[in-house]
């Protein structure tokens, strides 16, 4: 089996040089190229031939996002962000996204610093990840977020919903809540509860981005909110998001489960105990089973599940333990389900 080959681009001699060993410790990891920017990278490229790139944003020369738009237009490439944990660093990281990079790894300061070691498991763990994905898979994703249109959301009278969509998605999600969001119509009886997996700081610039394509806003939940119709409500990054007796929006601080803060498998199994079968959950794309629990739990109260299909996927993880257990109603490509989600949402009492 032939090592992932990886390029690491980065203006700091130094950070290049951790990043490197780090990767190195997994002996089916070869870093095949170390450039100080983006300029020096797009002359790499040809000879280096990497399967997956690990990109920083801020250099000189040429930054990130300038190597994105340059290169991923010609050339499919699996780029992996390396990004600030600032507000600012949120905010480019997105652009990132909507330009074609597949995922991000936060730094854990404005450059990267020693105690990245203890980032390893999630790094190897995300370029082996991504090199597995089909470069036309790649090509498809890259640029989709040109054609979105932000939307102007009406004043309305905010009334609690006795209905809740729920989705959760990982690698490759927030390119396919934007999709997902642009496919919607406004929600006459539910109001929405998303669960991407993203770390402190960067959810609330997603919550943003979302909240100018959906029909209606869309926000990184504070805790003590109801769940409004028409309204969405994101986990914070580092958090689980549950739903109290008094179907309130609760922040719980326990600890990850499976890795995992924010937990789909945690706040889906939260909404089914309060809302029974009056919850529609969404699986979109990404790594790993989470989800699969909370939707076991809502498919014995008789709810709906509807999985995003292989094709449209960039990681067929999430979705495929879903349909694989027996648990999707419907298997969708991702233009499609926004259109699935609003004709539940006009059934009003959805079950047969």
């Amino acid at each position: 089996m032939k090592p992932v080959r990886v390029m690491v681009v980065d203006d700091s001699v130094f950070m290049r040089r951790i990043v490197k060993d780090l990767l190195e410790t997994d002996p089916e990891i070869e870093v095949v190229a170390l450039a100080r920017d983006g300029m020096e990278a797009l002359e790499m490229l040809p000879t280096a031939s990497p399967d997956v790139v690990l990109l920083d944003v801020e250099m000189p020369r040429m930054d990130g996002l300038e190597f994105l738009r340059r290169t991923l237009p010609q050339r499919p490439l699996r780029v992996i962000m390396l990004s600030a944990l600032t507000q600012e660093g949120s905010e480019i990281t997105m652009q990132a996204l909507e330009l074609g990079a597949l995922d991000f790894i936060p730094k854990p300061s404005g450059a990267i610093s020693l105690d990245i070691d203890r980032k390893k498991e999630e790094i190897i763990q995300k370029v082996k990840a991504v090199s597995t994905i089909p470069l036309e898979r790649v090509r498809k994703c890259t640029g989709c977020a040109g054609a979105l249109k932000k939307r102007v959301h009406r004043e309305e009278v905010q009334r609690e919903s006795q209905r809740v969509v729920f989705v959760a998605s990982s690698t490759g999600g927030p390119r396919a809540l934007q999709i997902l969001m642009q496919g919607l119509s406004p929600l006459r009886q539910s109001g929405m509860v998303l669960v991407q997996h993203m770390p402190p700081g960067f959810t609330k610039s997603l919550a943003d981005r979302l909240s100018d394509l959906a029909p209606f806003p869309v926000r990184e939940a504070q805790g003590g909110e109801a769940i409004f119709v028409n309204h969405a409500f994101l986990a914070p990054g580092g958090k689980h998001l549950v739903v109290n007796g008094d179907r309130r929006l609760v922040l719980d601080d326990r600890p990850p489960l499976k890795g995992l803060k924010p937990c789909a498998d945690i706040s889906l199994s939260s909404l089914v105990e309060v809302f029974g079968d009056r919850v529609l959950a969404v699986i979109l794309t990404g790594m790993g089973k989470d989800g699969l629990e909370g939707c076991r739990k809502l498919k014995a109260r008789g709810g709906t599940v509807i999985a995003q299909d292989e094709k449209t996927s960039l990681i067929f993880g999430m979705p495929r333990a879903v349909i694989e257990e027996g648990l999707a109603d419907l298997v969708l490509p991702i233009e499609e389900i926004g259109r699935a989600i609003v004709e539940w949402d006009r059934r009003g009492d959805h079950t047969e």
